[in-house]
């Protein structure tokens, strides 16, 4: 890989017109907390959607045609990398740290998407034509490009209001699109239409979206889009490590799916696609506060170190909260999530969820261990520890799946094993990269009672689930919340936000 010749912070500088840019304060815990829940809100309210989108396509169309599409996203989802080039790392960060050459920043990037476009267009193609995918996988893979090239116009759009550290617009758009994505599957299904017709009713959702973002980019101050040559190479500069990271992120989703593909039926695919779909929705919350986390690490890498130890290790602490229920409601209670899809259908999906519940509770905190150390410029010892992972996959998925397929006719379990061997070294990477003070006794002590209050949980929900699962899966979430609440898994500062933020609430109703 090719270390860029000057460092991200001085390619990121702010320039002598825009001096406004070094002003911010150098702290700002209260907007990274509203900024992360507005993320997080965003979320709670478009899983339930999602759920329903994703249900619906998996009832009315079953396991054979859901895998043609998860096939299809994972390929375009690769294929963006080529026209993005690293700008969803570096847009984010060069507007956070220059805010005054914005409008140049993100004209420049969609610019660049848009003429990249044409020439991954055509390695997209070839790829297909090598992997001979049938003419089903490729009807969705042409349909589902075009989709790819307008969200990531839309993600630039988003990507820029989040360098002003905004998370308000992006949030109102992800929630409107997961509401009108609904709405335009609704008759498509109603009228007998098939994949083809969804994917066509999503590309003109996602072109509104993203003309909408386009225009909120004025509420940042952006009035038009301007290209300027002069910010391709810091885009390029402080992008290209984010390609061989990216690239490292979604070449093992790439790689499990192409192995999937070839070595077991297609039913299997679609098993493993919903139980996708399914640990996605799982680790939302990580990725909400992973969105708002990375401009905040950004600024203050460059302007108080002391500060991001501080902010790294506040997230873990609060991640930590949250992994532990998660992959203990995917791995006790699994069939919940697969029923909305079909039980029968995709019965494979529930023990794809209970082998990948491990791997809920570790991507939990190698998301934010990851975006600190992507923020503090080390990107290309972060895409290394990625590429290990591919190597994972690569070795263990020739082995792993055959033999699941041959003793359980569910070939993708090995493909899980393979995703959570990796996600263990990316852990283990991710901690000795960090700075020592990230992970004090403090934090330790707070995740061994979070730890206890999980095992309580999945004590109640193994107990009751025979009696009734209804009862069962509130019972568990019940324990979880009294244990870490009175064994002090809770920190008393958490205590305290929440009771003040549930004070102004009630001072407002009265």
């Amino acid at each position: 890989m090719q270390v860029p010749s000057k460092s991200p912070e001085s390619v990121a500088a702010p320039s002598e017109e825009a001096p406004a840019a070094t002003t911010e304060p150098q702290t700002n815990k209260p907007g990274l907390v509203r900024n992360t829940v507005y993320l997080t809100a965003a979320q709670a309210i478009t899983i339930p959607l999602s759920v329903v989108t994703n249900a619906l396509i998996g009832r009315y169309w079953g396991p054979g045609e859901f895998g043609h599409l998860y096939l299809a996203t994972t390929l375009c989802t690769f294929a963006v990398l080529g026209l993005e080039w690293g700008q969803q790392g570096a847009l984010p960060a060069l507007v956070a740290r220059d805010r005054g050459r914005a409008a140049a920043y993100v004209g420049t990037s969609v610019a660049w998407r848009s003429l990249a476009s044409i020439v991954v267009a055509g390695i997209v193609a070839a790829i297909c034509h090598a992997l001979h995918y049938p003419r089903a996988v490729l009807w969705a893979v042409g349909l589902s490009f075009p989709l790819a090239v307008l969200n990531s116009f839309g993600v630039a759009f988003k990507d820029t209001i989040r360098g002003f550290e905004r998370t308000d617009i992006p949030a109102l758009a992800h929630v409107a699109q997961q509401v009108l994505l609904l709405v335009a599957l609704l008759p498509v299904l109603l009228l007998g239409g098939r994949l083809r017709a969804l994917l066509t009713a999503q590309i003109v959702v996602t072109a509104l979206i993203a003309w909408y973002l386009k225009r909120s980019l004025r509420v940042v101050g952006i009035e038009r889009l301007r290209t300027d040559r002069s910010v391709i190479r810091p885009l390029l500069e402080l992008g290209t490590p984010f390609v061989f990271f990216g690239l490292a992120m979604v070449l093992q989703p790439n790689v499990n799916a192409t192995f999937l593909a070839k070595l077991v039926p297609e039913q299997v695919v679609g098993w493993y696609g919903v139980s996708q779909r399914l640990i996605g929705l799982l680790i939302f919350p990580a990725s909400a506060l992973v969105g708002a986390l990375y401009p905040t690490l950004c600024r203050l890498h460059v302007e108080d170190k002391a500060e991001f130890v501080n902010v790294t290790r506040n997230s873990l602490y609060g991640v930590s909260l949250l992994a532990i229920p998660a992959a203990v409601g995917s791995g006790v209670f699994p069939e919940i999530g697969v029923s909305i899809f079909g039980r029968d259908e995709f019965w494979g999906a529930t023990e794809h969820l209970r082998v990948m519940s491990a791997f809920v509770f570790l991507v939990y905190f190698s998301m934010p261990l990851g975006v600190a150390i992507l923020a503090s410029n080390r990107q290309k010892i972060w895409t290394l520890v990625q590429c290990i992972c591919v190597g994972v996959s690569l070795v263990g998925n020739p082995f792993l799946i055959p033999y699941f397929q041959r003793t359980t006719g569910n070939g993708a379990i090995g493909t899980c094993w393979t995703s959570v061997l990796s996600e263990v070294l990316v852990v283990g990477c991710g901690i000795a990269l960090s700075p020592r003070s990230v992970v004090d006794r403090t934090f330790l002590k707070s995740f061994v009672l979070a730890l206890l209050a999980g095992g309580a949980m999945a004590a109640v929900g193994l107990l009751l689930k025979p009696v009734s699962l209804f009862l069962a899966v509130p019972a568990a979430g019940l324990a979880y919340v009294v244990v870490a609440w009175f064994s002090g898994a809770v920190q008393p500062a958490t205590i305290e936000a929440i009771k003040a933020t549930v004070g102004r609430k009630l001072a407002r109703v009265r």
